[in-house]
């Protein structure tokens, strides 16, 4: 049942648009004998073809992609929207974490300070107060961080408002990226980058 409603969807869901700027955010990295290190991921925003040289992003690593596979068929050319694994050359598998971005050299920049549109899910089982600790989750990157509130004095289920996220780590993230927000127990809500690499704001201004 599950296939077949995803399959329905795809049926009506437009192509992914290929901003050529290609961002792979790696979800598992391992090695495999006679190729060497092998990331996995799926690749939005851009595509990658087999030789091209890439940059792993927040670690600035360099590498060259030696091989592209998508549902265990070899490829040299990958569009945006695939599932993907990617075997790179010059790179040991100790060297690559979950949650690096693997992407084109020069263009990607981490930060730990965002600007966001925020919605609380409508069944939260708390409110989201202004500088409160919880967990921020990008893609495959996670890392602890503190909202605050920009317009509101707090967030019920159900609210919106305009927030700056404190993160503890910096993560590589872009204008336009979704993310969600989790306390220890439950998601609270999400949203979506309003702006990546913003000033600090005074509140209510």
């Amino acid at each position: 049942q599950l296939k077949i409603a995803i399959d329905s969807l795809l049926d009506t869901t437009e192509p992914r648009k290929n901003l050529g700027r290609p961002r792979l955010p790696v979800d598992r990295c391992f090695s495999v004998a006679g190729f060497g290190t092998v990331v996995t991921g799926t690749l939005i925003d851009g595509s990658l073809t087999v030789g091209q040289e890439v940059e792993l992003v927040p670690s600035g690593q360099r590498c060259r992609i030696r091989g592209l596979q998508t549902h265990r068929k070899g490829v040299k050319y990958a569009d945006p929207g695939c599932r993907l694994a990617v075997n790179l050359s010059g790179i040991s598998r100790s060297d690559i974490q979950r949650g690096e971005m693997v992407t084109t050299p020069g263009w990607l920049q981490s930060s730990d300070l965002l600007d966001a549109h925020f919605r609380m899910i409508p069944n939260a089982a708390r409110s989201l107060k202004h500088n409160q600790g919880n967990s921020f989750h990008l893609y495959t990157s996670e890392t602890r961080a503190r909202v605050r509130l920009l317009d509101e004095k707090e967030l019920v289920a159900g609210a919106e408002g305009l927030v700056q996220i404190h993160l503890s780590d910096p993560i590589p993230v872009v204008k336009g990226d979704l993310f969600v927000v989790r306390s220890s127990e439950d998601t609270l809500g999400g949203g979506r980058v309003v702006d990546a690499h913003p000033k600090r704001h005074r509140r209510f201004q």
